[in-house]
């Protein structure tokens, strides 16, 4: 892992410096899609809403050789995705389907009966 100063980090050491952004980012769309969700609807949820995980190359890989990266991301949301667990390939893929998620959320008109 590196340290916030770049010119400390080692030429083989990996930046996660973009992926905190966006990670920060999908953070951020999740909770305002479900504020609003929460502001408008019944309610109806699972206790792990909104949970982010990262899979991370293992031991073998490390020893081998590889640096520490990033080789998936699951997104549990039971209210905004078509099920409740939710992986993808990179933080970048989970970003956007989380921006659809959001902009659907936020576009969802409640005061209409067919919600």
């Amino acid at each position: 892992m590196t340290s916030g100063d770049p010119e400390g980090q080692k030429p083989s050491e990996p930046s996660f410096q973009g992926d905190l952004e966006a990670l920060r980012e999908l953070q951020r769309l999740l909770d305002e899609a479900y504020e609003h969700y929460f502001a408008n609807s019944d309610g109806y949820c699972k206790s792990s809403e909104g949970y982010i995980g990262l899979d991370l190359n293992n031991y073998f890989e490390r020893r081998d050789g590889e640096p520490l990266r990033i080789k998936g991301v699951e997104v549990y949301s039971y209210v905004l995705g078509p099920s409740r667990r939710h992986t993808f390939p990179t933080i970048a893929a989970a970003l956007d389907t989380v921006r659809r998620w959001h902009a659907e959320e936020m576009s969802c008109d409640y005061s209409e009966e067919d919600w």
